[in-house]
């Protein structure tokens, strides 16, 4: 399992989505490296499918498919031979058997399979002159274009930034936010689509130094309630709220791949592509999960591209508080594209999350704040390909 992992998972997945990669990881055990070989669990075949790499549900029992892969390390880079398998014996569950693995790796070491244009890259990660050498001179390249809209937005930007602070239209927290598209001439609107001819504004707060502490907001979605164990906002909420320090009735989690304080968790179910929402009673052992809430991730994936098929995430310094605040916008980060196959990559090494804010009502029913997709602080990078970084005060 992942989590026996000996090295921090997100960190190293971070780096690599970072530059552009889709990636699985595989962490051998003990038994696996003296029997040589491990199972291909979920998130391996959903990148061998995804990549038209290897397709083990169509692969026979007992049949074997030996492929020529390249294990990167510090000092050189050398072919060697996987086996992609099903055997005949237990249902035929998919193995990957790397020659020589624990000759390479010890138990526990965070292995990395990278698939570029047909051809198989593995990196232990455990290793960081390894991993380091890989990503900044063995991995072949991924580049991409910018669109031409994005000039005309950039030179705006420029000029709004020309004119130093600006003073808050709200004192809410949306009000650096409304603020630029004031001063962009985009009226306040409901609307879901991207805000500026296509391109989706994101908009921050940061300090002197330009560091970002919020999240990257990403897209609002809820359940689909139709396929969901519990069906609705206020089923939530009556089956796993709590009391908050207003005395309210109320449900704040921040959702990833490990189980919070409250024992609430998200675990991919490649077969069906349903991202469910899960419970572990954590103080019990061998507490059996119960499964809240479902997304179906084609539906999230759609929503990720219509709303981040271009974005500026806009940066601003601020100074006063509430109706006189002010913002100096400093600096965008341009991103095209997401990588929609890192999407469960992302949810599995908890580098992006889901925030739930639902609060009881005087009649009993449940408000909410969205069910909001986020990225971690600084991992653009993760998601995009590299961001185009534009000083606005330049």
């Amino acid at each position: 399992m992942l989590t026996n992992s000996d090295t921090n998972i997100e960190d190293v997945a971070s780096l690599i989505l970072e530059k552009n990669y889709d990636v699985a990881f595989l962490v051998p055990t003990r038994t696996g490296l003296e029997k040589g070989y491990c199972d291909a669990h979920q998130s391996i075949r959903a990148l061998f499918n995804k990549t038209q790499y290897h397709n083990y549900e169509n692969q026979e029992q007992a049949n074997i498919r030996k492929v020529t892969a390249y294990f990167l390390t510090s000092e050189n880079t050398f072919e060697n031979t996987v086996s992609l398998y099903r055997p005949k014996s237990k249902n035929g569950d998919p193995r990957i058997g790397i020659y020589g693995l624990k000759k390479l790796v010890r138990a526990n070491n965070l292995i990395a399979l990278i698939v570029i244009k047909q051809e198989l890259f593995i990196i232990n990660c455990s290793d960081n002159a390894s991993l380091n050498h890989a990503l900044e001179v063995s991995l072949p390249k991924i580049e991409v274009v910018a669109s031409n809209i994005a000039n005309e937005l950039l030179n705006k930007l420029i000029k709004i930034s020309n004119k130093g602070f600006i003073r808050t239209l709200t004192g809410e927290d949306n009000g650096v936010g409304l603020t630029l598209e004031n001063q962009l001439g985009i009226r306040p609107n409901s609307s879901q689509k991207p805000d500026y001819k296509g391109i989706e504004l994101k908009t921050t707060r940061v300090s002197k130094t330009l560091k970002q502490k919020n999240k990257h907001d990403l897209f609002g979605r809820v359940p689909n309630w139709n396929i969901s164990p519990l069906k609705s906002t206020t089923d939530i909420l009556n089956k796993r709220g709590y009391i908050d320090k207003k005395g309210r009735f109320a449900y704040r989690n921040t959702i990833s791949s490990k189980p919070n304080s409250h024992g609430l968790y998200f675990e991919i179910d490649y077969v069906n592509e349903h991202l469910k929402q899960m419970f572990r009673d954590i103080a019990v052992k061998d507490f059996n999960p119960e499964h809240d809430t479902t997304w179906i991730l084609t539906e999230l994936k759609k929503k990720l591209i219509a709303k981040h098929n271009e974005t500026f995430w806009i940066k601003a310094i601020n100074k006063g508080r509430y109706n006189n605040e002010e913002f100096h916008y400093v600096e965008a980060e341009h991103t095209m594209n997401p990588y929609i196959s890192k999407f469960e990559t992302l949810i599995e090494t908890g580098i992006m999350i889901v925030e739930y804010s639902i609060i009881s009502k005087a009649s009993g029913k449940a408000k909410d704040k969205g069910y909001n997709f986020k990225l971690k602080p600084n991992h653009l990078n993760s998601l995009f390909p590299e961001p185009i970084k534009y000083n606005l005060q330049a």
